[in-house]
């Protein structure tokens, strides 16, 4: 959840859909799920990752969010080359359709941790901390929300509300 966070103002009409797929399962507010019936797509996402990518953009600079996005990402797709080989050992007989040649997700873990790594040898290393903060905090987050440890009320009738209003105003369903 957190790696699409960091990473979703660079792509808002893909990342749009993660928005989307994941209030239907309940994880954001149901507003975000609304389609448009003229062009069937989910355009209450589309415009809320939009206004972020927009007050990023603004607040830091292109350069910054493109940086900042590629820093946080590249921890997920480590962790995903890791899987490979942890797979590999913990289920060796698992059917797959396409056995990845190990040396790729080797090199890939190790260009991962350099891309990872090399912000903090610059002067922009506290923007890092920063980002790695920003990450590390998605996961308790994540699992408060879930387990609804705030007992939140308001935000559920606010979104209500929110979810008619956009409904009428963007000709959504």
């Amino acid at each position: 959840s957190s790696g699409i966070n960091a990473e979703w103002p660079l792509r808002p009409g893909s990342n749009s859909r993660y928005i989307h797929s994941g209030a239907a399962e309940g994880l954001l507010p149901s507003c975000l799920t609304l389609v448009s019936k003229r062009f069937r797509t989910p355009i209450v996402s589309i415009l809320y990752c939009t206004i972020i990518t927009t007050i990023f953009t603004l607040i830091g600079g292109i350069d910054d969010l493109i940086g900042s996005a590629s820093f946080t990402r590249f921890p997920f797709f480590v962790l995903c080359s890791v899987g490979v080989f942890v797979m590999r050992k913990t289920h060796p007989d698992l059917p797959r359709p396409y056995r990845v040649p190990l040396i790729f997700p080797a090199l890939f873990i190790c260009f991962g941790l350099f891309v990872f790594i090399t912000p903090f040898l610059n002067e922009d290393w506290l923007i890092s901390l920063v980002w790695i903060l920003v990450l590390l905090m998605g996961v308790p987050l994540y699992y408060l929300l879930m387990e609804n440890v705030f007992n939140l009320k308001f935000p559920k009738r606010m979104d209500s509300s929110a979810t008619a209003v956009l409904k009428k105003l963007l000709d959504c369903e």
